[in-house]
Order: C-alpha cells, then structure tokens, then sequence
C-alpha cells in the first residue's frame, strides 16, 4: 500500500510540475503594466449643467499625462451671457495610480487657468468613476458660483507626444 501512494505522489509530482509561489494581485510586478500613466489619456464627453435658466456648455480636450499631471485645454459656453465664455488649460495633479482609479474611481483636484488676462485659476474638482462605470463629476468652483457637471469618459491610449 505505501508503494502505490509512493508510486502515485511521485506521478503526481510529474504531471503538475514544480511547485511555484503563488503571486498576489497587489504584487508590484503584476502593476507594472497599468501603474504608468504614460500609457494613457482620458477623453470626457462633452457636457452642459444649468445656472438658473441660463445653459452653460463644457468641452474638455484629451487630457494627456504630463509632469505629474493630467493637463487638457478647456472651454465653457454660455449661451444666454455670451461674456461670461471662457477657455483654458486644466491642470489636475496626478496622486492616484492608474490601477486604483479603474479599480475605486477617485478624486483629482488642480486648477482651471483661464486664458482670459488677470482672471485667478479657478478650484476644479474631478471625480472619476471606476472603469466599469465610466462616469465623471467635474466642479469648476469660480468666486461667484459652483459648476457642477456629469458626464462619462473613455480611458484611451495616449498619444506619443515625442
């Protein structure tokens, strides 16, 4: 009897091959590939949110990884107050691997800097959704109002730049 349990540990042992460490999904190596926000961009559908009757329209650009950051050109539209039209360039400090926003979605706040002469940057608040919801909030906080915006984004990948 213990030469057939030998016998079969021993075929056992063949068949399945050496043993080897099983790797957890936390393991740095297996992130590698996804903690680099090089690779991508996000591109956030355009959007619109109401102030009191008054319609005001958001377009942002492919926002691109760049020195720590994630930095997209911007543009609001009001239709009804055509002076209170801006653009600019969005700067979102980057403080979240890519890995935990598909994961767990997350907050990014930085700036809204208007291209308009003497106007401060503006607080603006990004929260993404995870990747299985796509949804994105965006409040761009000015001295007179909060703007508060929803839309969905399309993770892509970044265009090479050099």
């Amino acid at each position: 009897m213990k030469r057939l349990i030998s016998n079969g540990c021993i075929l056992l042992a063949v068949l399945c091959g050496p043993a080897e460490p099983f790797l957890h999904a936390s393991d740095t190596s297996l992130q590698q590939p996804f903690s680099s926000w090089d690779q991508f961009s996000f591109k956030i559908d355009d959007t619109k949110c109401r102030i009191g009757i008054a319609s005001v329209k958001l377009s942002v650009s492919e926002l691109t990884p760049k020195d720590g950051n994630l930095v997209a050109t911007y543009t609001i539209i009001v239709p009804l107050k055509q002076s209170e039209n801006d653009s600019g360039l969005i700067v979102l400090p980057i403080d979240l691997t890519v890995d935990q926003l598909h994961e767990h979605g997350g907050m990014l706040r930085g700036k809204a800097h208007s291209l308009q002469k003497g106007k401060a940057p503006n607080t603006i608040i990004c929260e993404i959704g995870p990747n299985n919801t796509k949804s994105i909030q965006l409040e761009i906080i000015t001295r007179k109002r909060t703007l508060k915006f929803q839309s969905r984004y399309t993770v892509i990948e970044a265009n090479d730049q050099s």
